[in-house]
């Protein structure tokens, strides 16, 4: 089973620009410990990135050689991601996209995802989603929220509470397993009007009828969508990394 995973990596990020060079640590930037949490466990030839900046390029130069810069005016983190499968030499058969945002990302997360593309048969992705634990995440517009259908495909994807039909509401992270064509088609497919009024990249993919199946579990862990998310998980001043 060929997979290979794709960072998006950003600098032209709206929430928090130069978002991937931020230092969180005296060791590690917020991309850096990212990568070498998936690079645990996971093949690091194996695991590319893919960015719009060659201050990323540079900042990864020791780490790893995977890292290709997509000049194209992309709307998102999937759609760089689209971009970058198509300049990788090997055919992997699916690919696994890990926001650059997740540097408390648990690694067998991935062992989980080999676990699904086995049983499962009849899917365009694989996902995961976690319960609401706290319920002030239901109107935190930076947290995405999801709702399921009984087969577990998504049905519905929001920033705000999703009240159709009263169904639970589930929180949704940056990581998602996408087939190699599904991807590389992804680029293609035109943008829909619910894509672009709740800014969520998989909506695109929902609403042109793929089938994106999403499981609870628990080896979620947070990821940094906001400057208070660095100021409350590293306490430290946060700066830019210098490359």
């Amino acid at each position: 089973m060929s997979i290979c995973i794709i960072i998006p990596a950003r600098v032209r990020s709206r929430r928090i620009p130069n978002k991937p060079l931020i230092n969180i640590t005296n060791k590690d930037f917020l991309l850096l410990r990212t990568f070498k949490k998936i690079t645990k466990k996971f093949p690091k030839e194996d695991v590319f990135i893919a960015t719009d900046s060659n201050k990323v390029i540079s900042s990864m130069k020791k780490y790893t050689q995977n890292s290709l810069l997509i000049n194209k005016n992309c709307l998102n983190g999937t759609e760089r991601c689209s971009y970058a499968l198509e300049k990788i030499k090997k055919k992997y058969k699916f690919c696994i996209i890990v926001s650059c945002d997740m540097p408390f990302l648990d690694d067998k997360i991935f062992s989980f995802f080999k676990k699904k593309v086995k049983v499962l048969k009849n899917f365009d992705g694989i996902t995961v989603h976690a319960n609401i634990t706290n319920p002030k995440l239901l109107f935190n517009k930076t947290v995405a929220k999801i709702t399921l259908k009984k087969n577990k495909m998504i049905e519905s994807i929001s920033r705000s509470m999703i009240k159709k039909n009263n169904k639970k509401n589930f929180t949704h992270h940056g990581i998602v397993l996408l087939r190699r064509k599904v991807l590389l088609d992804y680029k293609k497919m035109k943008n829909t009007p619910l894509q672009l009024k709740e800014d969520n990249e998989w909506l695109k993919l929902i609403e042109n009828r793929y089938k994106i199946f999403s499981f609870l579990n628990r080896l979620l862990k947070p990821e940094i969508n906001t400057e208070s998310d660095l100021k409350k998980f590293f306490p430290i001043k946060f700066k830019y990394h210098k490359f």
